[in-house]
């Protein structure tokens, strides 16, 4: 049985973040404003000319964001200084330990990887890969409380490093069976069928449903 396996815990940045969307649409939207001002109520041409300037620059500048989109990463706006462990017999975020016996159930949303690409909506500007600091761990405790961690993946399928993990989470009915084929991958009818048959009898009857 595996002892221990270790990923990064994404602690997001609190406060406002100057995104890249922020800056072309204000400058385009400036930039329009002042030439609109300038030729109706000011009548200055080199007012004028300035914000269709400004307005320019903004075109250009979304024209350089979505060419390169696909090369470029969103920033981490955030850290990766805490560590989630996995153990047999409990769970540790960071420094804080919470034994398996505590736990009524553990739930997972694996979505993403590092450098993953997103496909983004045709007036978004932001970086189009992931830093893979999306998925999420949710332990429910059998006291109510509810705890829930963003954890990142260097690469795809890497959670499947958590195998051996999940079985002894699932014999211990800390995960449904539905739950444990998803995150494992299993997905067509025969597959399921055949993991089935490697189970032990008494978890296959009791667990699976």
């Amino acid at each position: 049985m595996t002892k221990e396996i270790e990923f990064k815990i994404f602690t997001k940045n609190k406060g406002f973040k100057l995104s890249v969307n922020i800056v072309v649409y204000s400058l385009l939207f400036i930039g329009i404003g002042i030439a609109y001002l300038a030729r109706e109520y000011l009548g200055n041409s080199t007012i004028e000319n300035l914000g269709q300037g400004v307005g320019i620059l903004a075109c250009m500048l979304m024209i350089y964001f979505k060419i390169t989109q696909a090369s470029k990463r969103k920033s981490l706006n955030g850290n990766l200084n805490k560590k989630l462990r996995f153990r047999t017999r409990e769970i540790l975020i960071d420094d804080i330990k919470i034994e398996l016996n505590e736990i009524k159930k553990i739930e997972f949303y694996i979505n993403d990887y590092f450098d993953k690409w997103e496909s983004q909506a045709p007036g978004d500007f932001a970086p189009g890969r992931t830093n893979g600091t999306s998925n999420i761990c949710e332990l429910t405790l059998i006291n109510g409380h509810k705890t829930k961690v963003n954890f990142q993946l260097m690469y795809e399928n890497e959670f499947l490093k958590m195998r051996e993990l999940l079985l002894q989470y699932y014999s211990e009915n800390k995960i449904h069976f539905l739950k444990l084929i998803e995150y494992l991958g299993i997905e067509k009818y025969e597959e399921i069928q055949e993991f089935k048959k490697t189970l032990p009898p008494t978890l296959a009857i009791s667990n699976a449903g």
